[in-house]
């Protein structure tokens, strides 16, 4: 079954300000993992930082795992080897772990990965497949190509990065697997619209022998106002290595943004920064997600529409700010009213792609698709 999934890390903090979410009709929702079951969506991606409290944390993520399960949602956990934000241009490693050496630092993401996985036995069935990382083309877990030049070079990349990345990925795949060998294993790119750069990274796992099932890809189209035809050609380098896609974090706006990512107002042809083309896009996307036999997309944060002005807001944390601009994005107006877009999501949810499900039932036996360790 296609995994037409939600990242929606952010309801707890959003609960706790007292903000709510209306429907169409301008009635209160009780349950928002309901009601996005109610309209299709069928897994919510959970974001695992490291430490024992706080937002993204062990705790939270497991409570935000159980409500979701409750409501009938898979879960698709996403081990960060981090404590606090990490993506395609900042891979930083936990505090604690900083003074570590390299091997120490190996036993520490060993012990941490296995804990993830044993704390979430109970919910085990309803896992989907296990990330690790988070838009790891540069690295991860402070193994990071800081020098914006040296990414450039393929050659630096592969022997001063990815050599040491992939030791990392290594424990970390084979500390989920002492606990569950059935489920596919997932790593995330985050640079979707360089395939060279893509390429050139999975390269280098197989020569350094990483197993994994599923390639993920961020897909933010207005960064470039880019067409499905980008979707397509990830589908290509998943393919090409006899993998599965995936599509970890996606969105459209329904206006121009402002703040942090001033830079996403590109709009796709045929789908203006309006309502009506951010529910469209919606649509479209997962049409086609389901012709390429995409395995699953994620939206990323769909429930976020605190504005910036919003008094609430000194309540929150520093680390996980809510108002960075995300409004336009979400499927929510200004005072939590739901949008159009909201009703996109049955696209996805009528889409049950055997050949698919085929191959991912083929990766949970061995031996397993990709290049075995030796």
């Amino acid at each position: 079954m296609f995994l037409n999934g939600l990242d929606m890390n952010f309801i707890p903090l959003m609960e706790e300000l007292g903000l709510k979410w209306r429907d169409e009709d301008r009635r209160e929702i009780d349950n928002l993992f309901s009601f996005f079951t109610s309209k299709g969506a069928n897994c919510l991606r959970v974001r695992i930082w490291v430490g024992d409290s706080g937002p993204s944390r062990l705790p939270y993520a497991m409570n935000l795992a159980e409500r979701a399960c409750e409501a009938g949602l898979k879960i698709q956990p996403t081990i960060f080897l981090s404590d606090r934000w990490a993506d395609l241009y900042k891979q930083p490693e936990p505090e604690s772990w900083a003074s570590l050496n390299f091997k120490d630092k190996l036993k520490l993401i060993e012990s941490y990965v296995s804990k993830v996985v044993e704390r979430l036995t109970s919910i085990k069935d309803r896992c989907s497949y296990y990330q690790i990382g988070n838009e790891i083309d540069y690295g991860i877990s402070g193994i990071f190509a800081r020098d914006k030049k040296k990414r450039k070079n393929r050659e630096w990349l592969k022997n001063r990065i990815w050599s040491y990345e992939a030791i990392v990925l290594r424990e970390a795949i084979r500390a989920v697997r002492t606990y569950e060998d059935e489920k596919p294993i997932a790593l995330h790119l985050g640079k979707w619209w360089d395939p060279v750069l893509a390429e050139s990274f999975l390269c280098a796992l197989d020569e350094f022998k990483v197993e994994y099932e599923i390639i993920c890809f961020s897909f933010y189209p207005t960064m470039f106002g880019a067409n499905f035809e980008s979707l397509r050609e990830l589908s290509k380098i998943a393919r090409k290595r006899g993998k599965i896609a995936a599509i970890a974090e996606y969105a459209y706006p329904s206006d121009s943004l402002k703040g942090q990512f001033w830079f996403m107002n590109k709009p796709s042809l045929g789908y203006p920064l309006t309502l009506e083309g951010q529910s469209l896009w919606i649509r479209d996307f997962l049409t086609q997600c389901l012709k390429l036999n995409i395995y699953g997309a994620f939206y990323w944060s769909p429930e976020l529409y605190l504005a910036k002005n919003n008094e609430r807001r000194r309540s929150v944390p520093k680390e996980t700010p809510l108002d960075f601009g995300w409004g336009p994005m979400s499927f929510f107006n200004t005072k939590g009213y739901a949008k159009p877009c909201v009703n996109s999501l049955r696209s996805g949810a009528q889409g049950i792609t055997e050949s698919v499900e085929g191959h991912i039932d083929c990766m949970r036996r061995p031996p397993i698709l990709g290049n075995k360790a030796q």
